[in-house]
Order: C-alpha cells, then structure tokens, then sequence
C-alpha cells in the first residue's frame, strides 16, 4: 500500500509540530511532495539525509560530540525517544573510533522505512491500500495528512532564510540538513537562489553534522557522475 494526505484520518488526530520530535521526520516531511508522494530529492540523498539527522539530534541533545575528528558518545543516558536510542546505542556499542561520515552513512540504513511508519503510526501519514504488490515506488514517499506541520517547519525555515530572521538552533539544524540534501529549491522556488543558499550556509555554519551529510551527498553524487553545484562549503568541524 501507498501513502496519501487525506483532510480526514477520523481514528487519529494528526499530531501538531511539536509532537513530531525528532529532526528525521522533520527532514522526511520536507523531503516529501504532500499532494504528488514524490520524493524531492533523491532517496539515496535522503537516506543521508536521515541519517545524519538522528546524528545531528543526538548532538543537539548533547549525547555525542566530535572529539579529535571522532563521534564520541559524551552522555549515555537515554532520551526517551526509540530511534534516537537506538542510534545513541549503536555509536556506544562501535568499539572502534569512527568518524562523523561513517556514522551518517551507518544510521542511514533502514531510517527512511522506519520514520515513516512512525508518522503513520501517529496519524500524520495515512496508507493507501490501492499502492501497487504493497511497495512504495523508488522515489515516492508517504504524503501528510495535515499540512500544517510541513507548513510551520517551513513557516520557521523562510522567517530565517527569506526574512532574515534569526534562527532557533531546530531551525539552524533543520535548514543544514535541507541545504545537504538540495531541497532549498523545493522550499524557496520564487526566492533568489543564490541568495537563498548563501543564507542557508550562513544559519548552518559551524555544524558539523550537516557538514557531514553534505561530504556524503556530493561523494554520492560523484559516483553516479553528477557534478556538485559550484558553491558548497562543506568542510565544518564545530558544532
């Protein structure tokens, strides 16, 4: 089965945006054309994407920190939250130093299926029996249904990156993941292109997660011989 919006989900009432807490779903939902269910960037780069944001939240929640060019765990204590513990268990139990790139590509794996359940679990995504052997397409994602939660994360991305607002530190977060993945031309397609992905360089300064998605991406991309847009900076090594 597919997934589709639906203004009417009558068992579930859809969460608001503070319910959804964790950067991946953030990532997921701006990644995902709600009326289409096309994904707006590659999966694979999305993958990266999740990834790094599980990543990224663990650091947020300061669980881990890069130390000596290492993701190293600083505090084990759980977060209460499973994909976040999961992922905070896996980078405890690595016997071996890795860094921040092998770490975004290691908790990629199986994010993209498991976030997504999570939104259907919670009545943000809904399933569409009518989807084709019961496999979503390669490219398609699980459409919301309510808008309004993509619409506040957006909301909170064009007050910092078109207004020049200052940003909260989710929204920083947010927008280096987004800028990692290359869907600053799906969020801001009316807005200066240039003058949009300089503002989102700027609010993602210094974090050394969305740096890393980046490396990830244009090393994806090079593989499957795309050329990077000119431009990206994505050697940042502070938090």
């Amino acid at each position: 089965m597919r997934f589709v919006a639906s203004a009417e989900h009558g068992r579930r009432r859809p969460r608001t945006l503070r319910d959804v807490v964790t950067l991946a779903e953030d990532l997921f939902l701006l990644a995902c054309d709600d009326e289409t269910g096309r994904l707006l960037t590659g999966p694979a780069r999305l993958d990266l994407g999740l990834g790094g944001a599980l990543l990224l939240d663990l650091a947020l929640r300061e669980r881990v920190a890069l130390v000596d060019s290492h993701v190293t765990v600083v505090d084990p204590a759980a977060t209460g939250d499973l994909l976040l513990d999961a992922a905070l268990s896996k980078i405890a139990g690595e016997a071996k130093a890795r860094d921040r790139g092998y770490w975004v590509r290691h908790l990629a794996k199986g994010v993209r299926a498991a976030v997504e359940d999570r939104l259907v679990a919670a009545g943000v995504l809904r399933h569409d029996d009518h989807r084709m052997l019961g496999l979503i397409p390669t490219g398609h994602c699980t459409p919301e249904v309510d808008g309004r939660i993509e619409h506040e994360l957006v909301g909170h991305l064009h007050d910092a990156v078109v207004l020049g607002h200052p940003a909260s530190r989710e929204t920083a977060a947010v927008a280096s993941l987004a800028l990692a993945v290359g869907l600053e031309r799906h969020l801001f397609p009316r807005a200066d292109r240039r003058a949009v992905r300089h503002r989102m360089q700027e609010i993602a300064e210094g974090q050394w997660v969305g740096a890393a998605v980046r490396q990830a991406v244009v090393a994806l991309d090079a593989a499957l011989g795309i050329v990077p847009s000119p431009g990206w900076a994505v050697e940042s090594t502070s938090w």
